[in-house]
């Protein structure tokens, strides 16, 4: 049987796919400042045109990726059941965090880079699918639960843990001497003293 020819959709989203793999591939090799679009093409076989169409700057490659670990991070607690206390949806969150960035680390400074440039719109922007909104969801069940204290609101909160966690995956850059679950895992006791109940 013949097979059918892609459509135009799935050979544009296979040239998204193939461009963004190799961009990818060329930051890790060759560090995102050094690169140059020429490398990333000639690695995907397309013309510059077809990058600057699927991206129209590098900065939009390390937010797609960006995207992708938050996928799969709130894959991992969307496993964690709704009415579980906070302290043990932040664990999954750190192990999951740390699964993603532990054996990969070489576009972290940059990611993180990106995502502060970015963070004005993201936090006026309430995806329903970002790690951010996911997790400042688990923050107003906690504080539903009174598991929190109530300084400051639940969703704000979840962003400052966020910041800390950041802070401490560039820290764990830095030196990565420790294991970096272990420092997301201080991170997170360090912040929950401050902001359990009582």
């Amino acid at each position: 049987m013949a097979r059918e020819p892609a459509s135009r959709e799935q050979r544009r989203e296979e040239t998204h796919r193939r461009v963004y793999e190799a961009a990818l591939e060329v930051f890790r090799r060759d560090g995102v400042a050094a690169c140059r679009i020429d490398d990333i093409v000639n690695t995907a076989g397309v013309s510059r045109g077809s990058f600057y169409f699927h991206f129209p700057t590098k900065d939009d490659v390390l937010l797609a990726y960006l995207h992708e670990t938050e996928r799969q991070i709130i894959a991992a607690l969307d496993e964690v059941p709704e009415p579980t206390p906070l302290p043990l949806v932040l664990s999954a969150l750190t192990v999951a965090m740390a699964a993603v960035w532990q054996p990969d680390p070489r576009l972290l400074p940059d990611v993180a880079t990106v995502a502060l440039r970015n963070a004005a719109a993201a936090l006026q922007d309430s995806e329903s699918d970002s790690l951010r909104d996911t997790l400042s969801q688990r923050f107003r069940a906690a504080a539903g639960r009174k598991e929190l204290n109530s300084l400051l609101p639940a969703e704000m909160l979840s962003d400052l843990y966020l910041g800390h966690l950041l802070a401490g995956l560039l820290t764990w850059y830095g030196s990565q001497g420790v294991p970096l679950q272990s420092v997301l895992e201080s991170v997170t006791v360090l912040f929950w003293h401050g902001a359990a109940m009582g």
